[in-house]
Parts: C-alpha cells; structure tokens; sequence
C-alpha cells in the first residue's frame, strides 16, 4: 500500500510539472518570440515599441508620457500612452506604410524631448522597431 502511494504521489507531480510546461510553451507561442506579448493583426504594418525615458535619472521610465507616431508629411497619427515602466506599444499603420516615414515624439507634463533613439531588430521587412524617447526636465 505504501508503494501505491508513492506511485500516485508520483503520477500527480508528473502530471503538474506535464501541465506547467504545455502552460508556458503556449505563452512562448503567443508571445511570437518578440517580447512584445502581443499578437500583430494581419493587416497591420510594422509595430513600433519602446521606452520614454528621463535622462536626468538615469533613463528612468515615465509613466503615462504621450507617445504619438505620424507619416511625415501625412494626415494620420497613432497616439498612445506609456504605461507605469514608461514602456509602449504601437501596432503600426498599414503594409502599405513605409516604416521610414513614421515619426515618433513622445511628451510629459514638465519634460521635453531631447532626441528618439531607433533601431530595428531584425532585417525582417515586418520586424518590430524600437524607438526610445529620450527626455530631460524643462
């Protein structure tokens, strides 16, 4: 009787650590390997992402800055928000659109911008573009 309860006890372990795993290889699976944690819509054109940054502390985040990206010279605008880490996320405007058109600025109530920091991640033509905001007091 003391084997048979080992062996369940066994079973059981084997089976939560079987759960674990299936778990987080699915999250892998929707996280697109990108960090990003959010799928790109099919229609979508490249996403943009990044941080808004106070250069005077550090780089610290700051949170709830506007982050705003626009087609030069074009009349539409994506506008977001950093979250708590001054982090963002921006879908992107349409295949159609050439990612070296889109401008990002970014403001927050007491700083200015000083410069974008941009780079892509990849020589994929739909890879994400990370453009830090870089900011200082005013």
């Amino acid at each position: 009787m003391a084997g048979m309860k080992t062996l369940v006890r066994c079973g059981c372990a084997a089976a939560y650590v079987l759960a674990l795993a299936v778990g987080l290889a699915g999250s892998a699976a929707r996280a697109g390997g990108s960090g990003l944690d959010e799928e790109q819509d099919a229609d979508a054109g490249t996403p943009f992402f990044g941080f808004v940054r106070n250069l005077e502390a550090r780089g610290k985040g700051l949170a709830d800055a506007k982050v705003t990206a626009e087609i030069k010279g074009g009349n539409a605008a994506l506008i977001t928000r950093a979250d708590a880490q001054g982090h963002y996320r921006l879908a992107g405007f349409g295949k159609d659109v050439d990612p070296a058109n889109i401008e990002i600025t970014c403001t927050a109530e007491g700083f200015k911008l000083q410069r974008t920091a941009r780079r892509k991640l990849s020589n994929d033509p739909n890879a994400p573009i990370e453009v830090d905001c870089l900011m200082v007091k005013q």
